[in-house]
Formats: C-alpha cells, structure tokens, sequence
C-alpha cells in the first residue's frame, strides 16, 4: 500500500512529496510464486572506480551467489535439526506411547524433517536391547565390534546428508536468505557510509505500477514487524509473514539542470507543472511511464 501527501506552495517552492509504504514479504508465497528467486539479482555489487577493466568485466561474468550451503539459512536450519533438535525427535520416534498415535506418514515426517535413518533406528533399538541383556545378564561379557561401534556415527552422517540433498530445503534456506538480505536493505535505508559520511543513506527508487514511475526518495523512517498469526518457519524460527512500513520523502537533485527524462541524470532534476502541460512525457516522473 502506498499513500501520500504534500502541501500547496510555500513562500521558497513546494515541499518534497510525502509517501508511506506498506508492504509483506510473505514466505510461502514467494516460495511458491518465485522460486526462481536468487541473492544475485539484487546484489549491489562494490565499485572500484579506478579498476576500469574490472568493472567492465562485471557485465561479462556477474557474481553469483553463493550456494545453498554455505548460506546463514542454512547452517542456522540445520544446526537446529541436527544439532538440536534431532535427539528430542528421535526420542519421539523411540517413545512407544507417542508413536502408537502416529501414522506411518507422520513418522516418516518426522525422520525425513530431522534427518533420521532407519539404520539410526535400527542402532539404538540394538543399543538398547544390548543393555537389556547386560542388566538381565551382568556376568556375560560383551565386546562391542568395530562395526557396532562407528554405526551410530554413521547413522548421523547419513541424516546429515540427507538433509543436505533435500532439494526442497535448500530452495527454501535460498529464499530466507533473500528475504533477510532484503530486510537488512531496508534496515540500511537509513543510515549513511560509516567509511565515508559524505555519502548520506542511499536513494531509494520507487516503482509501482503506472503512477510511481522510478521517483527518487530517502527514506525518514522504518519499521518492521510481523504476523503473529503467520507463524514461524520451524527451522530458523523466521516468521513467516514480515510487516513493512517505509516513510519516504521524494529528493530532486539530479545536476540542477532542466527536467530531461532522456537522461539517466537529468531526469532527476526538479520538474514543474510545465513538465506535465508542455512535455511529450506527460508527467514529472523520472521514468515517464515507460517502466512498470
């Protein structure tokens, strides 16, 4: 949602425009309507001035993002399941009181969610009944083999690997980690080069439709909230619906030169009522409707 506001002329010229904008990043709607999503599509990328051919080499071989692996979604989402949480489940699994009320589509939930094998399973039923036989038989000898020994380890690096395969979490730590990078752009919409003050907070380019047609703006105010109702992915315990709320104002620089939107420059210079009346564009928007 956008609303705005502004002022009829004062004594020196008319105030900046005036925008609110409301907005949700929505989890499961963006995995289900844009998986193709990916952190390289909207990387800002550091300049170097002075490396000319660097720079002209960055429209030949962009960056790419990192993979799936290695992103902060996924080594948070899996150290939940495997790390933490991953004992508890296969405690469950092992409970006979609680799995007498699980389906069997429920149990495999369950193993496939937290990456527990069947020989995991296996393991600690054999485990188990090893200790048994040692209580009901304290002076019978038992040497565990080599193999009985590396089983449950073996059984932790298969789960772990499992996880790792499962293509449908590693899209969906792809995208947290999108979502995140966004809301840390908003975050940032604030605040100016701690390495350099001279360059104030960033410009921020609205696009919506026809009627917001790349209008320069800083950014006043943010807030961030979310949906309790949404939930919470059970993984990284991200809420599944993020409440954003943006208080822009338009800014009007450009090179203080006339309105010209031909120009990557000059059509940010501040554009009059005559830019609508006399101009072919029709509107004092930088993008003059050509970008939707």
């Amino acid at each position: 949602m956008i609303s705005r506001s502004s002022s009829l002329y004062s004594y020196l010229g008319a105030d900046s425009r005036s925008l609110s904008l409301s907005f949700n990043m929505t989890l499961p709607h963006i995995l289900d309507e844009h998986p193709e999503l990916t952190i390289d599509k909207f990387m800002s990328y550091q300049s170097d001035k002075d490396n000319l051919e660097g720079e002209k080499q960055k429209f030949k071989e962009p960056y790419k993002a990192a993979d799936g692996t290695t992103g902060m979604a996924f080594q948070l989402g899996t150290k939940y399941t495997q790390d933490l949480a991953y004992d508890s489940a296969k405690s469950v699994l092992l409970d006979g009181s609680i799995t007498g009320s699980l389906n069997q589509m429920d149990k495999h939930f369950i193993q496939s969610r937290y990456g527990i094998t069947e020989s995991s399973m296996n393991q600690v039923n054999f485990a188990a009944n090893v200790v048994k036989n040692i209580v009901n038989n304290p002076l019978v000898a038992f040497t565990p083999t080599a193999n009985a020994v590396n089983a449950a380890a073996a059984a932790e690096a298969e789960g772990k690997l499992k996880i790792e395969n499962n293509q449908d979490l590693q899209l969906k730590y792809r995208i947290i980690d999108l979502i995140i990078y966004w809301t840390n752009i908003v975050r940032a919409s604030v605040v100016n080069n701690s390495k350099n003050p001279i360059y104030g907070p960033p410009t921020i380019r609205l696009r919506h439709g026809i009627l917001y047609q790349d209008i320069p703006c800083i950014c006043t105010d943010y807030s961030i909230s979310y949906n309790e109702a949404a939930g919470y992915d059970i993984n990284t315990l991200l809420p599944r619906q993020l409440q954003i709320t943006m208080k822009l104002e338009e800014i009007r620089t450009g090179n203080f030169g006339e309105f010209n939107t031909a120009d990557i420059i000059e059509k940010d210079n501040l554009a009059g009522w005559e830019a609508v009346v006399l101009e072919n564009t029709h509107s004092m928007d930088p993008g003059s409707g050509g970008t939707i």
